[in-house]
């Protein structure tokens, strides 16, 4: 059992991401981007075994307050629950449930003066049974739903459920190669109830994954799926695709780590001129733990966006965006219940459509206490 209290304390030199040939003047009421967010969490954390089970809960609320934009005060709930089962060793499987709230910028509700807050809910059961030797039957069944706090953002909410079922091969060194076939049928709860947008839809999902440690040192894991999501009543928003990713990860020593990775996926966003876009990623991180109290750590991302699916009578927009996200922070942990962080953040994007591009840089120091 264990409780925690944070405070970070940021400055965030562009809050709504405004292009730079926005003046803010005509939006906010004043020349100023930038705020001052201070951010108190306080959270309490249980794992537990019994026997063959475990209880996993992790709780916390999180206070957000603007000194200049104060309207966007908010405080977030969120928790992960889970109950990691186990029936007979050979069937055993996780019962979970959780709720995050974020700010999602990448809502482009910017130039309205507005900042969206996301909340995604799910539930889901995952089961495997040992069907001794190397194969195992997996399966199980999903609910999730995602809200937004602003009613003009270009995927509306919507519910998912749905279920899948596969097989794993585990190799006697542990590597493990997946395949499970997904189906849901989702709704769209956010988006007016017109004839140019989709309210329910279905997902199909082939998907192989694989999971390798060659060395002590390396771990190395890959998926590759088959996406396709049909709209019922207007097919001409449909879309599918090759998505996945591949991620690696390597300690050059027992103080140096580095992990990296690639993603493909496909998201809904819909307008007249779009129905969803292709998000190709890349990352690159490392840590030092330079001392047994302090930790350097690097990341750097950068994402290319390419949009698609107009409506008929409407002409393609060929809209390209890219975003470049980096962080570099310090971490100090002076006695054993307390971290210190400071962390210097950027975030932009360029876009071949006007008024689309942005640029943020941010500092923030952060203070984790724990007993």
């Amino acid at each position: 059992l264990q409780f925690s209290a944070q405070e970070n304390i940021l400055y965030d030199s562009n809050v709504f991401r405004l292009s730079n040939s926005v003046q803010p003047q005509t939006l906010l009421g004043t020349p100023d981007r930038s705020d001052v967010i201070e951010t108190t969490t306080l959270g309490l954390k249980l794992d537990k075994h019994y026997g063959l089970q475990r209880f996993v809960l992790d709780v916390n609320a999180a206070n957000y307050h603007y000194n200049r934009f104060s309207f966007l005060n908010f405080t977030a709930y969120n928790y992960a629950a889970a109950w990691h089962w186990s029936f007979t060793p050979e069937l055993h499987g996780i019962l979970s449930t959780d709720r995050r709230e974020y700010i999602d910028y990448s809502a482009d509700v910017q130039s309205s003066a507005l900042i969206n807050h996301r909340t995604d809910r799910s539930t889901v059961l995952d089961a495997e049974y040992d069907l001794g030797g190397a194969w195992h039957v997996v399966g199980g069944a999903y609910n999730r739903t995602s809200t937004s706090s602003v009613t003009t953002v270009y995927e509306g909410d919507y519910r998912i459920t749905g279920g899948d079922a596969g097989l794993r091969y585990v190799f006697p060194s542990g590597t493990s190669i997946t395949y499970r076939f997904k189906s849901d049928q989702g709704q769209y709860t956010g988006l007016p109830a017109t004839t140019v947008f989709a309210t329910n839809f279905s997902d199909r999902e082939n998907e192989f994954k694989f999971d390798w440690a060659p060395t002590g040192r390396t771990t190395l894991g890959a998926r590759v799926s088959y996406f396709e999501r049909l709209n019922d009543g207007l097919a001409t928003r449909n879309y599918s695709g090759v998505i996945g990713d591949f991620d690696a990860a390597y300690a050059l020593t027992a103080k140096t780590s580095i992990t990296a990775g690639l993603a493909r996926n496909l998201y809904s966003y819909q307008t007249n001129t779009d129905s969803y876009f292709i998000q190709n990623s890349v990352y690159i991180g490392s840590t030092w733990k330079a001392t047994e109290k302090t930790a350097f750590v690097l990341r750097a991302q950068h994402f290319w966006l390419n949009f698609a699916g107009p409506l008929p009578g409407f002409a393609p927009d060929d809209r390209q965006d890219q975003v470049t996200q980096s962080l570099m922070s310090v971490e100090w942990q002076p006695i054993r219940a307390l971290k210190v962080i400071g962390s210097l953040l950027h975030d932009v994007r360029s876009s071949n459509v006007p008024g689309d591009d942005y640029t943020s840089n941010g500092i923030s120091i952060t203070a984790v206490a724990s007993f």
